[in-house]
């Protein structure tokens, strides 16, 4: 009952917290803004009183003189060096008109403090992403769900392989043997296998034995920012730098196999090769007087 009770509580939060978000009118917008603005301007524990020296009680009049002083001091006739002096005379006009028309709405923020987080339609409102951006955002983000596809791909091939070779291996505890031969089920077919090492699988994938595949967990290929992402491994492609062939982890078994085929190769190669050097004896015989070589 208590994981029930819980996500009803967080759902009544989340409720309430979307019908405050969505009560929030244009001017709260406009509210928002100015203290942003202020505060990045003045300073971060500056408001709207403090700015214009007066209390929070103060009172419409009270305001209205603070204001005539403020303008006098802020207007950019007197502050023609200043870049920012238009910017922040405006604001002031703004700030004096919320407290003349909305102070209400102004000190509710004020007493309880200016939510953090106001909504998207706030923030998108107020973002405006150029061409570069949208472009950048969506190379990004299709470079990461390849990359993360390539990632899911590696894990489920590696299991796969895990799943064949513990496969092999109970069928050969049946036996009563670690190693040795035996059969696998792909895809409903089964194949003649020989478990070599702990992790190493030898597949015979046709009936002759000369088409043998070694499986193991480190032959997979594991992905790569210049193999998988489509935005690096073009332009590398076309600069002709194209990414080195991965090589798996060779086992000792492996190594040995190979070894011995390589040694066989070898030994059939010379043993060929001596039969063509070999040449049949001759005999020497002496016919009609002069020595005639006849062959055997």
């Amino acid at each position: 009952m208590r994981p029930r009770w819980l996500v009803l509580l967080v759902l009544v939060v989340l409720v309430s917290l979307a019908t405050t978000v969505h009560a929030w009118s244009q001017s709260d917008f406009e509210i928002f803004d100015l203290v942003d603005e202020l505060e990045k301007s003045e300073g971060k524990d500056v408001n709207f009183y403090s700015w214009l020296n007066v209390k929070s009680t103060a009172t419409i009049p009270d305001i209205n003189r603070a204001y005539r002083k403020m303008s006098l001091k802020l207007h950019p006739d007197k502050n023609k060096e200043d870049p920012k002096a238009r910017e922040r005379f405006a604001r002031l006009g703004k700030i004096v008109g919320i407290l003349r028309n909305d102070r209400e709405r102004y000190d509710f923020f004020y007493k309880n403090g200016v939510p953090r987080w106001r909504g998207t339609g706030y923030y998108y409102s107020r973002f405006r992403p150029g061409l570069g951006f949208v472009a950048l955002f969506l190379i990004l983000v299709s470079g990461g769900m390849e990359y993360l596809a390539g990632w899911i791909n590696y894990r489920q091939e590696k299991s796969r392989i895990k799943r064949l070779l513990e496969d092999a291996r109970a069928n050969l505890l049946n036996k009563g043997a670690t190693r040795g031969r035996t059969y696998i089920e792909v895809n409903g077919r089964a194949f003649r296998a020989e478990l070599k090492q702990q992790d190493t699988l030898l597949v015979h994938m046709d009936e002759s034995g000369e088409d043998v595949v070694h499986v193991n967990p480190e032959s997979v290929q594991p992905p790569s920012l210049s193999r998988n992402i489509f935005w690096i491994r073009i332009p590398l492609r076309l600069l002709g730098k194209e990414p080195a062939p991965y090589q798996p982890k060779k086992h000792d078994d492996e190594e040995s196999t190979e070894d011995e085929a390589s040694q066989s190769q070898d030994t059939k190669s010379s043993k060929k090769g001596k039969k063509k050097a070999v040449k049949k004896p001759t005999i020497v015989e002496n016919v009609g007087g002069r020595r005639r070589p006849v062959r055997a």
